[in-house]
């Protein structure tokens, strides 16, 4: 599955809401930084817990992965491309391909969220997600 994901800093309830309410869309999944583990790394971070870790929204038959960014982010960077496959396997050669010649912005590693994780910037310049929940 390809999905678009929007990286939002603070208010991606608010857009969410808004999603809802014009669009119809329904609420899929929605995780919390304040719902991380204690020992997720997430710690370090110092960011409210209101704000959304993960959240996937159906508009139109579409998947929107919709997230409260770690940091602010240029223009132009609050959208990424998020593949969810359905093995480790799978996610590991996609993430490894789309490497090649680009920059690694997460590593790919098990996640308390996900079995497998990762996000890379292609040559391109094109910010690429990758999980799986096998």
């Amino acid at each position: 599955m390809l999905s678009t994901a929007i990286h939002f800093t603070g208010n991606c309830n608010e857009a969410i809401s808004f999603y809802k309410e014009i669009l119809g869309a329904e609420i899929k999944d929605i995780a919390y930084f304040k719902d991380a583990p204690a020992d997720s790394g997430m710690e370090g971070l110092e960011l409210p817990p209101d704000f959304v870790m993960h959240s996937e929204i159906l508009i139109f038959g579409t998947t929107i992965v919709m997230t409260d960014g770690a940091e602010e982010k240029p223009m132009g960077d609050h959208v990424s491309l998020f593949i969810k496959k359905e093995t480790v396997d799978e996610v590991t050669v996609i993430y490894n391909k789309l490497l090649e010649g680009g920059t690694i912005i997460e590593p790919l590693a098990p996640a308390f969220w996900a079995a497998m994780y990762g996000m890379v910037k292609d040559r391109f310049g094109i910010t690429w997600q990758v999980m799986t929940q096998e």
